[in-house]
């Protein structure tokens, strides 16, 4: 299994390779973002098979993130067998690599959606040009704040951090009023001062701030993954100056384009409604969808095999291995979508070693299905491991039993 180490920011240019890799980069994967969460968890880190492997622990949970490489020179049923656990949770997985595992891991692995989290992917020769009747509404206020104000842009620099400090909490305190999420608020002030703090050794941050008469009323922060694509993680507007915000979002475009870089990542919505309307409507490419992942290896989902023999309304099922919590779901779904039609079902447990609460489940169902259609059960051949089980939870005196003969 995978040995995860601490790591701090002289790993960052190596993790950055690893990074630029794959073809599809979550915000949450960006060098900063990962550096910025070990103030919330327990990160770790390791490079094991053209993978680099990462790790967060807070209490008694943890979840794994989306490993970065090239994804598609990966043999993943090789590498899930040599260094993944049973019941591993991945979380904020890009679609891409997603699909991969679909395809290669199969029934291994259990897709739930994180539509809360998924990134918006913008071409930044739109949001400059600004043209069509879509953007309309950008171009306008972006075209009225520059008639109407008395402004100037300026470079983030450390010599406006105080400055840019001191906006960033009236900023903040103003989003924590118009959202419900105020943990969401919380954590992007935290990664922002962490980033301020952090400047010179982070080394791919740039941005700038909007200045009306002299005062800060917006910024934009966003980190550059590679010459083409870069993440914007913080923006920040005193929405009291109208345009604000779709002034800044124009001129991010502006000097990202300068710098080489075609598309951008705008962070999540955390499911705020105000958040997702607006970023909804800065009409972005691509919409990076993020999934989590929990895995479940095949050789563990099978380890019950099950045998049926059918004579009109009569249906043996034979089962042996072990009905565990992992072999549940895999047996429910094969034993019930059989019994349709039946009136007399026998299980044959002759070969069945062990069995769990949730195979006792599998039980209780397929007798309350057959009751439903008329019919019986008998539970037949049962051995003694799994008859101790049956006798302690009572379901022994609820089932028509027979026990397996000593030989």
């Amino acid at each position: 299994m995978i040995d995860f180490q601490d790591f701090g920011f002289e790993d960052n240019e190596r993790y950055s390779e690893y990074l630029k890799r794959c073809i599809q980069i979550p915000a949450n994967a960006s060098p900063m973002m990962v550096l910025a969460a070990k103030k919330k968890y327990v990160v770790r880190r390791a490079y094991v098979d053209n993978l680099c492997w990462q790790k967060f622990s807070v209490g008694d949970a943890e979840f794994w993130g989306a490993p970065v490489g090239d994804w598609d020179e990966i043999n993943w049923q090789k590498v899930f067998a040599k260094n993944v656990p049973a019941g591993t949770v991945f979380d904020l997985v890009p679609e891409y690599l997603v699909k991969l595992w679909q395809r290669e891991l199969g029934s291994a692995i259990e897709i739930k959606d994180d539509r809360d989290y998924w990134d918006y992917i913008l071409y930044l020769d739109h949001m400059e040009n600004l043209s069509g009747k879509k953007f309309k509404s950008i171009r306008n206020a972006k075209n009225s704040f520059e008639k109407k104000y008395n402004y100037e842009v300026e470079e983030i620099t450390p010599k406006i951090f105080d400055e840019l400090r001191a906006f960033q909490i009236g900023a903040e305190k103003d989003l924590q009023d118009r959202v419900e999420n105020t943990e969401f608020a919380q954590n992007d002030n935290s990664d922002f001062l962490f980033a301020l703090e952090h400047w010179d050794e982070l080394k791919n941050l740039f941005g700038a701030v909007i200045r009306v008469d002299g005062k800060i009323v917006a910024y934009f922060l966003d980190e550059q993954i590679d010459e083409t694509h870069s993440i914007a993680p913080f923006a920040k507007t005193d929405y009291n100056f109208t345009g604000a915000n779709q002034f800044a979002y124009w001129y991010e475009a502006k000097i990202a384009l300068e710098r080489g870089i075609l598309t951008e990542n705008i962070m999540d919505d955390v499911g705020e409604e105000n958040l997702r309307f607006f970023k909804e409507h800065l009409y972005p490419l691509v919409m990076l969808k993020k999934f989590m992942v929990v895995y479940n290896p095949v050789e563990n989902v099978h380890d019950v095999k099950i045998s049926s023999v059918r004579d009109g309304e009569k249906l043996t099922l034979k089962l042996s291995g072990k009905l565990n919590t992992d072999s549940a779901n895999f047996a429910k779904n094969e034993i019930l979508s059989a019994l349709d039609g039946v009136k007399n079902l026998t299980f044959d447990l002759n070969g069945l070693e062990y069995i769990s609460s949730s195979g006792l489940r599998i039980l209780i169902a397929a007798m309350k299905k057959i009751r439903a259609q008329g019919g019986d059960m008998t539970v037949k051949n049962v051995g003694e491991q799994v008859r101790e089980v049956l006798e302690m939870t009572g379901f022994a005196q609820i089932f028509n039993l027979t026990w397996r003969p000593n030989i």
